[in-house]
């Protein structure tokens, strides 16, 4: 469950400056699939397949539209009344890679106890489309949050968690909703901007800005979300510093916030926790 960086362009990145969308492409790309969602594919925190419901939804982008793939565990008809959580998956190359982790987040105080909404951003999965910007993933969430309040979702029981990679467009969407307020948000293991993913993942000194056309900037949008957040960082994260999150965590002025600091936990948050610690933590966050 790696923030999986397609980066074998260290070099070559430098002749390619300009093309911005191309260095998009590479970073945010994923690959057809055949999607399997039963419990023989779980280890643990089984499911009713019978509340397992895939389909497909139109996400817009300002013009820009494309069919993706999306998953909900749970009754459709309790999303009236369930807290749902929406879960932006890592950078791995389809949903098949977050089952687990999805039926964990159902299963948390209990069976079936939350909704759980989970997608494939453009380009990733059998979604189609591509995948190159920060506003084209916001898009594909806000597609699926539209879908829930069509159900009957009200913003007091709607959840956003992202992981990796989807706590970019988590914290961006969370700052500037534009279908449902959010109350709760975690951010789970991000690297806080554009610019800090490219420098990592190439070991040169480079703007994001100047490279691609995918910018983000997690430190910057939350200043503008004063709702409850809960911030999931491993102390032995290897992709998304723990130093950055704590320099960028100590300096966020909200009242709601919380964070997990993780001893001995890499970039697998969840799965390096284990079921029961990674229980406990998220009912307290999403009860309180």
């Amino acid at each position: 469950m790696k923030f999986l960086i397609y980066i074998t362009f260290t070099a070559a990145v430098l002749t390619i400056v300009g093309c911005k969308n191309d260095v998009a492409s590479v970073l945010l790309k994923g690959e057809p699939v055949d999607y399997s969602f039963t419990n023989v594919d779980l280890a643990e925190q089984l499911v009713d397949e019978g509340l397992v419901s895939q389909f497909s939804l139109i996400s817009n982008n300002a013009g820009s539209k494309a069919k993706i793939e999306a998953l909900y565990i749970g009754s459709q008809d309790q999303i009236k009344i369930d807290t749902v959580i929406l879960y932006l998956h890592g950078n791995s190359p389809n949903m098949n890679d977050y089952w687990q982790l999805a039926t964990n987040l159902a299963n948390i105080g209990g069976q079936h106890n939350y909704g759980v909404m989970m997608f494939d951003y453009r380009g990733f999965g059998n979604s189609e489309g591509t995948s190159e910007s920060i506003e084209d993933l916001i898009a594909d969430a806000e597609a699926c949050i539209t879908w829930l309040k069509a159900r009957g979702l009200s913003k007091e029981r709607l959840v956003v968690y992202g992981y990796s990679l989807g706590a970019m467009p988590a914290a961006h969407l969370a700052a500037d909703p534009s279908v449902l307020e959010i109350g709760k948000v975690v951010l789970d293991a991000p690297v806080t901007t554009s610019t800090k993913l490219l420098q990592d993942a190439t070991g040169l000194s480079l703007s994001g800005s100047t490279v691609t056309s995918f910018e983000y900037n997690i430190p910057l949008v939350i200043e503008d979300y004063d709702n409850y957040l809960l911030w999931i960082h491993g102390m032995e994260d290897k992709t998304a510093s723990f130093e950055n999150f704590k320099y960028v965590f100590d300096r966020y002025d909200n009242p709601k916030k919380s964070s997990a600091e993780l001893e001995g936990v890499g970039h697998s948050t969840a799965i390096e926790m284990g079921f029961t610690a990674y229980e406990a933590l998220m009912l307290t966050f999403i009860r309180q």
